[in-house]
């Protein structure tokens, strides 16, 4: 499966490299930073270092990203990252732990999107469909992701005829499983409010729900995030997260900085 999905990759990054593609689109580069940490229903608390770098590019109504994570674990090994259908916030797949507490990082899973937009005629409503796939590019061996790949489609819309905003995705994930485990396929789902607070800032509240993708309790998360136009070229992100469940983090925060060409 994964022969057949890594030409297609390959495809993409050639294609945002393209000169002749970036000058008909807009092209942006990022590089972010998330920590979170929990003990997931688990004895020993675990912590994620996340250092994630974007590329986006968007023609007209489409949208595509790409995204290549390094990522840092401390804990025990009894949980791996698992991103499920909400990104960073997603659950943890348990495994089976050991009595020492270590670090192990490395390359993460490596993510890719493909996003068509519409804005129906005298609406205010705007939505998006999105195909997206996580590769299983992450260390097995160090606890660091499943090395298997997930398959996911979502609907994102926003009213967006006031300063405050409201939004809502849903969506679906097909697991990838293991030698050892069945992931359950999931259904996912994010609501919350945007408020424009002025031309160069935006702050956004949501609420994250995810299933179960292995035994245990469903994912639940409330986030709060700001999001500020620095110029024409820089915007920056910073958000905090607070976890509802025992399968996702008891908190977390991160930033990003983006660079539109």
């Amino acid at each position: 499966m994964k022969r057949r999905i890594l030409p297609a990759v390959t495809l993409l990054i050639m294609l945002l490299a393209s000169n002749s593609a970036m000058s008909e689109g807009k092209v942006s580069v990022g590089l972010g930073y998330e920590q979170t940490s929990g003990d997931y229903g688990q004895t020993e608390e675990t912590e994620i270092t996340t250092v994630p770098l974007y590329f986006q590019y968007i023609r007209d109504a489409w949208r595509f990203k790409l995204s290549i994570p390094h990522i840092s674990v401390t804990g025990d090994g009894s949980v791996i990252p698992s991103s499920g259908g909400m990104g960073g916030f997603g659950s943890f797949g348990s495994t089976g732990s050991s009595s020492v507490v270590e670090t192990q990082y490395g390359l993460g899973d490596v993510t890719g999107s493909i996003s068509r937009s519409f804005r129906p005629q005298n609406s205010y409503m705007f939505y998006e469909l999105t195909a997206a796939v996580k590769l299983g590019t992450a260390s097995v061996e160090k606890n660091l992701g499943s090395g298997e790949n997930d398959y996911s489609v979502g609907l994102y819309s926003s009213y967006g005829k006031h300063a405050l905003k409201p939004f809502l995705s849903i969506g679906y994930q097909l697991m990838g499983d293991t030698a050892t485990v069945d992931y359950n396929d999931v259904l996912f789902a994010r609501t919350g409010l945007m408020y424009q607070l002025n031309a160069k800032t935006l702050m956004n509240v949501s609420y994250d729900y995810q299933q179960a993708t292995a035994d245990g309790d469903d994912g639940k998360t409330l986030s709060f995030s700001v999001s500020r136009k620095l110029n024409q070229k820089w915007l920056a992100n910073v958000y905090f997260l607070n976890g509802l469940s025992d399968s996702v983090a008891d908190s977390g925060l991160g930033f990003s900085l983006i660079h539109n060409f």
